[in-house]
């Protein structure tokens, strides 16, 4: 039977370093993207124009290459690369989620009630004789 207990020293310290500044940045990222999506969401539709949206798109996207830069000059590349995965993460993320919920609601708006699928009814109203 094979001793557990002794390991390869490069396994040994692959465990023991958990990337805590990878895991800031990528964190800072997905709450960058999610306030963008909360705020493009809050914006839609377009009421006054759609200079708000714009604004908070192109805004966001310029602090998250600003951000880059200054994570990439000060700690490492590798971290500045996590901070914008976590930014897509949150707005692929966010997309995904609304897509969904939209196309279930297609699907029970256009789906016959003889197939089995639930749907609200709306109530009749008759005149009064």
């Amino acid at each position: 039977m094979a001793d557990d207990s002794v390991l390869d020293p490069g396994e040994e310290e692959a465990f023991a370093e958990f990337p805590v500044d990878l895991a800031a940045t990528s964190a800072v990222g997905f709450i960058v993207g999610g306030l963008t999506a909360a705020a493009v969401y809050a914006c839609y539709p377009p009421v006054h124009g759609r200079a708000p949206i714009i604004a908070t798109g192109v805004g966001s996207v310029v602090l998250i290459g600003a951000l880059y830069l200054v994570v990439a000059r000060l700690a490492r590349l590798r971290a500045a690369d996590w901070l914008v995965v976590g930014y897509a993460v949150a707005l692929v993320g966010v997309a995904a989620f609304l897509i969904a919920v939209e196309g279930v609601q297609v699907l029970r708006d256009h789906v016959p009630s003889h197939l089995g699928v639930p749907v609200a009814g709306v109530a009749s109203r008759r005149p009064a004789a």
